[in-house]
């Protein structure tokens, strides 16, 4: 017990854990806030819970008839604002006075936003949530209804099979929640409060923290070797810090989540915390008969358990790894392929259990409560609910006894058995005064960046598939088609083309529907026969309007844009910019974190300081050691992509005004020139990255804290922007590195 008490106080009592984890928990409310108002919602948290209030002590029933028919009015309403003569739709609203309805609209008819749109928006919204209660009987019955359906059609109907064993299986599942009465009432805050990924993110940060500060930080001082001499060697030590770690778990979820329900509280409330889950709208298709609150009970004890195998985990690492780097890479690595695995297979595959079983399933909790989901075990159908638990406690166990019995076997005095000798090699014989080439050793050869970068480049050049120019339909056939005929300048001569093309479509719609309507059918036929004719006609509208476009810039051109905007943060290019970027983040951490840490794990920075022009020669050298690095990173990661997306659609219209694509309006250089200046924004993004390690590194004085904090700074908002945050696209180094934003 006193030395798991003298664990925590290594862990918890240090400055630097403690501005790490308060730090951490306030960008973690910071991020929750921001992001909910980054919703493209019209209507405010205010307005929602007004509008609950209203509803407050109503049945279901009664909240949706109401509800339903202020939706009803509201259509009526923007029908009047246009002019239109709203008698026959009366006919079909019995209930709804037309008088009243005049008197309504003639006042301010809107109860809770300032306009007609946010009005809608959010009546449709509560609208959505309340008949999802009403209607509950309805939804249990429309279960039953579909597996009588779906194991009656042959494609289902095999009793061996694991879809028709799933489909069997449903209303059992959902059979003990018939008659169940729900109440309405604010469903975001609940969803708020457990379902932001970014959270766990944090928490990971938080956890490993505390883990490689009390391993690996010790490792790298060689504090490691003491423990070897004491009472029962290194077991009960190992065992204290595998509880310390579980004690970081517990804190991580305590401080993160305190805040999560604590904004959620005050932003949209919780309501009656007795009622049945499923009236939270994206509980609706749980199978579970709980009631919100111990909803929330469950769901902090789940994440728990999550917290802990992930804090197992990165024990078990941090434990079977010398080196920070090495825990920086393993765990990258492992939580980029469980992302792969996770993302790429579908739920009913046979493999289902592997996506499921799986560190990022795992950080999704909130979708083991509110989904009803069945694993394909060996073609039968198993709970996930029941998978999770048994799965989890497994994980848990095997990383535990398995990280403790390495730690208390670990040899920690270095063998010197005979290694491969670089003094063989011509350009390592004999003995160097040059302080650049004591850098580059100490760099490359003592840091490992030279091998870090062979491996890189061995994993770029495996990884890399030449890509072709591929089209999505026919109508990026018939757009390529277009830009080309008319590519360049636009001329009177095209505008004449475009117009009489524009007609040529108009005629042949008009002949279509006139050959229609005289025809007896379906007219199946007669639409064949213009099927050709009109088939371009999506890809021309989308010309067209590009068209108006380049009329209004000056000398702008028709340029086949498809490779560029891939290049250039296009629609077509999705997130390709943030996760390049975050991979040079990541190789850069990994290659430059030793560069200054070293100085300081060793006491040479000492020396530094006493001799003449010490640390002003060193950092020029270094610096331009990291340039080199930098350099190489740059290239490795950004050329083969330019490479590939050039060579595939080519250079055709390079040298064109680069506004001659819509989203770069206020660029006046040429595409070539854009493609060089993004680029070179990047290269500087790179460098500020490497001063901004050199400066993390000098500061903190730890190869591990270095490591923790760089990936902090410079990792973490490039994977809140790539979730999807967009206020992240601003923060720090981001702007510059994406170039496109």
């Amino acid at each position: 017990m006193r030395i798991y008490v003298n664990e925590l106080i290594k862990a918890f009592c240090k400055k630097t854990t403690i501005g790490i984890f308060v730090a951490l928990t306030v960008l973690n409310g910071v991020l929750l806030w921001v992001n909910d108002n980054q919703k493209s919602e019209f209507y405010t948290a205010t307005q929602y819970k007004a509008m609950y209030a209203d509803f407050e002590g109503m049945t279901a029933d009664e909240a949706y008839e109401k509800i339903s028919e202020k939706a009803v009015k509201l259509r009526l309403f923007e029908d009047m604002s246009f002019g239109m003569d709203i008698t026959d739709e009366l006919k079909e609203y019995p209930n709804i006075d037309a008088e009243q309805l005049m008197q309504e609209y003639k006042r301010s008819y809107l109860q809770y936003t300032n306009n007609e749109f946010a009005e809608q928006e959010l009546t449709n919204d509560i609208l959505k949530e309340v008949e999802a209660c009403a209607k509950y009987d309805e939804y249990l019955q429309n279960i039953d209804d579909t597996a009588k359906k779906m194991t009656s059609i042959s494609l289902f109907a095999e009793p061996d099979t694991f879809s028709y064993k799933n489909i069997e299986k449903t209303p059992g599942d959902f059979a003990h929640l018939k008659g169940s009465k729900l109440t309405p009432a604010p469903s975001k805050g609940i969803q708020q409060a457990t379902g932001f990924l970014a959270t766990d993110l944090i928490g990971l940060l938080m956890i490993m923290t505390v883990v490689v500060t009390i391993v690996t930080r010790e490792k790298e001082l060689d504090q490691i070797l003491l423990s070897r001499t004491t009472f029962k060697g290194r077991t009960h030590l190992g065992i204290a810090k595998l509880f310390t770690c579980f004690t970081a778990a517990f804190v991580a979820e305590v401080m993160l989540y305190a805040v999560n329900f604590t904004v959620s509280y005050f932003r949209y409330g919780f309501g009656d915390l007795s009622r049945q889950l499923q009236s939270v709208y994206d509980f609706n298709g749980s199978n579970l008969k709980i009631t919100v609150l111990e909803y929330i009970g469950l769901f902090l004890l789940a994440k728990l358990i999550v917290y802990c195998v992930i804090s197992g985990l990165i024990y078990l690492v941090t434990v079977i790894s010398n080196t920070a780097i090495k825990v920086y890479g393993i765990l990258g690595v492992t939580l980029a392929l469980e992302a792969v695995l996770y993302y790429t297979i579908q739920s009913a595959s046979y493999l289902s259990p592997i996506k499921y079983v799986n560190i990022i399933a795992y950080a999704n909790t909130e979708d083991l409560f509110a989904e009803y989901l069945n694993l394909n075990m060996f073609g039968t159908p198993v709970n996930y609910k029941f998978v999770f638990v048994i799965s989890a406690a497994v994980l848990l166990t095997a990383f535990s006894i398995i990280s403790v019995l390495i730690y208390g076997k670990q040899k920690v005095i270095k063998s010197r058995t005979k290694r491969i000798s670089l003094e063989k090699l011509n350009i390592f014989k004999g003995r160097s005064t040059s302080l650049f080439l004591q850098e580059c050793y100490k760099i490359f050869i003592g840091g490992k960046a030279l091998f870090i970068l062979i491996a890189f480049a061995v994993f770029t050049y495996a990884s890399y598939e030449p890509m072709s120019e591929s089209f999505a339909n026919a109508d990026e056939v018939y757009y390529k088609q277009y830009m080309l005929r008319w590519e360049g300048e636009l001329t009177d001569k095209k505008i004449s083309e475009i117009k009489a093309e524009s007609k040529k479509f108009g005629k042949a719609q008009n002949d279509m529907q006139e050959e229609l309507a005289s025809t007896e059918g379906d007219g199946l036929f007669v639409m064949m026969k213009y099927q050709e004719i009109l088939a371009p006609q999506m890809a021309f509208e989308q010309v067209k309007e590009h068209a108006k476009y380049l009329s209004h810039t000056e000398n702008g051109e028709f340029v086949y844009d498809s490779g560029y905007q891939l290049l250039t943060g296009g629609e077509s290019a999705e997130n390709k910019d943030k996760t390049l970027a975050i991979t040079a983040m990541a190789m850069l951490i990994c290659c430059l974190t030793y560069v200054y840490s070293i100085e300081y794990q060793t006491g040479a920075s000492v020396l530094l300081n006493t001799s003449k022009r010490g640390r002003y020669d060193i950092f020029l050298y270094k610096f331009g050691i990291g340039a080199i690095i930098v350099t190489a990173v740059f290239l490795l990661t950004y050329a083969p992509y330019f490479y590939n997306v050039l060579s595939a659609y080519g250079t055709r219209g390079i040298n064109a005004p680069a506004y001659s694509m819509e989203h770069l309006k206020q660029f006046g250089m040429s595409i070539k020139g854009y493609l060089i200046i993004i680029s070179a924004s990047r290269f500087i993004a790179l460098l500020n990255a490497m001063l901004i390690i050199y400066f993390l590194s000098k500061k903190l004085k730890s190869l591990v804290a270095t490591l923790l904090a760089s990936t902090t700074v410079l990792v973490l908002p490039l994977l809140l922007s790539l979730l999807g945050i967009e206020v992240f696209d601003w923060v720090l180094l981001d702007p510059i590195i994406l170039g496109n934003v």
